[in-house]
């Protein structure tokens, strides 16, 4: 217990000195105006912490495009809350060939655009081959290349008819793949599958996104779009749900500065505050939680993204995997995320985040804090109590004071319970990116870091792309010839199995090798993402994929 209060101390001082007082003067910008709503009763005021770009589903390319655009326009499935299990959307229904490689899905009937034209399973097909074609420039394209020669029309070697989606009438539509995916119904999801208007796109071209062209299929339709200030939607009688909902009109304000932010939301004069719309001031965070008023308005959601550290395997001393479980081993992740982020982030065992993987009969996957056993690890690498073991860098890009703080917590645990010493080298992103993809293996850091942000919610994002030993971005750090083998066949079924639970055992043999066996990356957290929220927002939850589900929220004055 005292050993825990004096290192806790410890964190604190480091993190205490990291930050810097960020506090600024409050600003008085009448940046909302309840004379944006028709009626403010049933008008929801979020903030949005930049520009949004563009809201053309098969060009948006960051966060703040994809808020609006997922109110705008409705794909073939949906996720549910809590499970995230996919859900029929504009398709009623669907089904997979026995070999995984086709896909059939029946489409709603009483789906129209917002000005009345029916969508029909060739605006699918129009806007797949429209979102492939290289004039498109869609930023998302490699999202439809698992759709059988799909990547040779984007190439130009072929022609769009060979493609492997086709109209069967108009209420079917037909897929044949590259390969078997069982995750594809949470894949045609994403935003750049979503059906667009080609009868607007034809007429309007570059163009067609502007308030006075655009047609949706979403909940919503754009009303209005002051660019860099504000954008408006009301609700859409069209929509084939349109019964649920209950907020009649969205704003969305541009406010860069979350502590601008922070003061409208006190004011009233937004709804909501925090996630990815405009990130809580992390110095606020004590007086919000100690605020009769705000405390009792903070709500929390997950956001889909794993914080983790790899080894790099193919330099001394990191090549000795007890040196790499010694090190796993060591670190307080509880303790670590209670002193930088309070109790908002999850600490992390797997890479995918726990509630993906979860079934009936779980077991447990991933190492745990142990200094004991840490330390026997340290011995048995031929470094007792640290002795003669030579300094490691421990390598991350610049940006938020959190991460910097994260790394010297880091530092400072493996000082303490293994008495080794690692120098932190912070890198600007560009750089950093250079040098853990760029350069020989004996000139990339020890440890480096690295956030991961899953675009859909199956383990297959988190993992196929990542550790494929052939294929994904970091398959180099497996270098046990066998373990690459057995997680190749492993990772492969994975992707061809259609049962769920039998995909997530499949995974988690997959996390246990990474972490465990081969002990080539160190988990520590899954993202919890803070709000604050008006009490007269009633139903509200956060989604961490897929988008978030307004129409399932009221307002109550």
């Amino acid at each position: 217990m005292f050993k825990f209060f004096i290192l806790s101390i410890m964190l604190f001082v480091i993190i205490s000195c990291e930050q810097q007082d960020t506090k600024v003067e409050s600003k008085t910008q009448n940046l909302t105006s309840h004379s944006d709503c028709e009626n403010i009763k049933s008008c929801l005021r979020i903030p949005l912490g930049g520009k949004v770009k563009t809201i053309d589903p098969g060009l948006v390319n960051q966060v703040l495009d994809y808020i609006v655009v997922d109110q705008l326009f409705v794909g073939l499935t949906a996720l549910e809350k809590d499970t995230y299990n996919v859900i029929p959307a504009l398709a009623t229904s669907w089904q997979a060939s026995e070999d995984g490689i086709f896909y059939t899905f029946i489409l709603r009937q009483d789906i129209t655009w917002n000005d009345g034209n029916p969508i029909t399973a060739h605006d699918f097909v129009w806007t797949i081959q429209r979102n492939l074609a290289k004039e498109t420039k869609s930023s998302n394209a490699s999202a439809l290349f698992i759709i059988k020669n799909a990547e040779l029309f984007h190439k130009g070697e072929v022609d769009k008819e060979i493609v492997g989606v086709h109209a069967v009438g108009d209420y079917k539509l037909s897929f044949e793949l590259e390969h078997a995916a069982g995750y594809f119904p949470s894949l045609v999801n994403l935003r750049v599958y979503r059906p667009l208007p080609k009868h607007v796109i034809t007429k309007y071209g570059k163009n067609w996104t502007e308030s006075n062209n655009i047609v949706t299929n979403g909940p919503y339709y754009l009303n209005s779009w002051d660019k860099g200030n504000k954008i408006g939607l009301k609700r859409n009688s069209t929509y084939y749900a349109k019964e649920k909902a209950n907020i009649q009109e969205i704003y969305y304000y541009i406010i860069p500065e979350n502590y601008i932010g922070l003061t409208m939301y006190e004011k009233n004069d937004l709804d909501m505050i925090g996630g990815l719309y405009l990130k809580l001031p992390q110095t606020e965070i004590p007086r919000i939680e100690e605020n009769a008023q705000l405390s009792r308005e903070i709500q929390m959601g997950p956001q889909g993204c794993t914080e983790w550290y790899g080894f790099n395997t193919k330099r001394f001393p990191t090549d000795n995997i007890n040196v790499r479980k010694a090190i796993s081993t060591a670190i307080d992740k509880q303790l670590l995320l209670e002193v930088i982020f309070g109790d908002s982030n999850i600490p992390a065992k797997t890479i995918t985040p726990s509630w993906l993987l979860a079934t009936k009969d779980d077991e447990k996957v991933g190492l745990q804090f142990d200094p004991k056993q840490a330390n026997e690890f340290l011995t048995q690498a031929s470094y007792p109590e640290g002795k003669d073991f030579p300094e490691i860098v421990l390598m991350r890009s610049t940006g938020e004071t959190d991460d910097r703080e994260v790394s010297r917590a880091i530092k400072t645990f493996l000082q303490h319970y293994l008495n080794i010493n690692i120098k932190v080298v912070d890198l600007a992103s560009n750089r950093y990116m250079a040098t853990i993809f760029g350069k020989p293996f004996e000139e990339r850091p020890h440890i480096f870091r690295i956030r991961w942000c899953a675009d859909y919610p199956d383990a297959n994002d988190f993992l196929y792309q990542l550790f494929h030993p052939d294929k994904g971005y970091f398959g180099w750090l497996l270098t046990d010839e066998n373990l690459r083998q057995e997680l190749t066949t492993v990772i492969e079924k994975a992707q061809w199995v259609t049962d769920p639970i039998e995909r997530k055992i499949l995974y988690r043999q997959v996390e246990k090798i990474l972490v465990e066996e081969a002990a080539v990356v160190m988990p520590l957290y899954f993202d919890n993402v803070q709000f604050l929220v008006k009490d007269r927002v009633k139903g509200w939850y956060n989604m961490a994929f897929g988008g978030q589900h307004i129409l399932n929220w009221s307002l109550e004055n």
